[in-house]
């Protein structure tokens, strides 16, 4: 008799969405969209009012999944 590893078969691994879409959310397993604008300027014009954010210097770059705008730190072109 082979010595195999019995495996849970209803076990599955956590979903890994597209990280330029969805977002994690502190402290917790679960995703969330990230807020999305329809142009760039719009982007733009909430890193302007938002000073914090722009500090970290963040990049406003096209959405491949809904074809929207993104603001991210993490994300380079």
């Amino acid at each position: 008799m082979k010595n195999r590893k019995i495996r849970n078969k209803d076990n599955v691994r956590p979903l890994h969405p597209d990280p330029r879409h969805w977002t994690r959310k502190q402290h917790s397993n679960s995703w969330k969209a990230k807020v999305a604008y329809d142009s760039e300027e719009e982007a733009a014009e909430f890193l302007q009012q938002n000073t914090i954010l722009k500090a970290e210097k963040p990049v406003v770059y096209k959405c491949p999944v809904c074809n929207k705008f993104h603001i991210s730190i993490h994300y380079k072109k």
